[in-house]
């Protein structure tokens, strides 16, 4: 047995669907199928298969010569995105973030007053969200002000990832073999578009939020590297994924 139950659902999913006829695959993969292709044939065959390495979509669907490839979120998944932090900054700096907001970034994410983790106090998340309370409102005013900045985050954490050259997914689904909602890449990109995050007084980028890989609060350091990655979270994810399935065309 998978010791990742994540990766035991993308094989159930696949075998579920892989040469198998339209006609011999359960109800709620057919609602899936008909929200990516349209009208279905009965007669017709379809496949499916894994998407190896590191790669935002975790198996393709094929059918009628079309292949789609869908990203799967399932239970209590929030985490969408991980990348080493210089990367991440990289990327904000390219997309326009200002300098003092990606020195706010940096701040938040090593929480001991320095921008390289040399501090010798780590703070937790709520003295964080005291001590910092200033420059965190003026991030999620500059950042949340901007469609495009929030698209193209939301785009690269959930849908392409970081890498050139990687296969995008065209589809965000949240469930298993049995039960499930999908979302095409194109509604959640509308529903950005339309929502607004300033309610929110976390530090966020529409609904993104991020935290480090490990800060050690309170702790010793126990691997160097996992205080350079940013873990990027969806709060709401299954909830969302609900909605923009249900109000948005795809």
């Amino acid at each position: 047995m998978h010791k990742n139950p994540g990766l035991r659902k993308e094989e159930e999913i696949v075998k579920a669907l892989d040469g198998k006829k339209i006609k011999e695959i359960n109800n709620n993969l057919r609602y899936i199928l008909r929200e990516i292709f349209g009208l279905l044939d009965e007669e017709q065959v379809v496949h499916s298969n894994l998407v190896g390495g590191f790669q935002k979509p975790d198996f393709y669907i094929e059918y009628n010569l079309q292949r789609k490839f869908v990203s799967l979120k399932s239970g209590g998944a929030k985490i969408v995105h991980q990348e080493l932090l210089k990367g991440f900054i990289h990327f904000l700096r390219d997309q326009g973030v200002s300098t003092k907001s990606l020195k706010t970034f940096l701040y938040y994410h090593f929480g001991d007053g320095t921008m390289d983790g040399t501090g010798e106090k780590r703070y937790s998340y709520h003295d964080l969200q005291i001590k910092m309370a200033k420059r965190i409102k003026e991030f999620n005013n500059e950042v949340n002000s901007n469609k495009e900045l929030i698209k193209a985050v939301v785009d690269r954490c959930v849908f392409t990832g970081s890498q050139n050259g990687n296969i995008p997914a065209g589809y965000l689904y949240f469930g298993n073999s049995e039960f499930g909602c999908i979302c095409s890449r194109t509604q959640v990109m509308k529903y950005l578009n339309r929502k607004d995050w300033f309610y929110m007084d976390n530090f966020h980028i529409g609904p993104l939020q991020f935290r480090p890989h490990a800060r050690y609060h309170g702790k010793r350091i126990l691997n160097e590297e996992s205080r350079w990655k940013v873990d990027v979270w969806w709060a709401n994810l299954n909830a969302d994924v609900e909605y923009i399935s249900e109000r948005y065309n795809g």
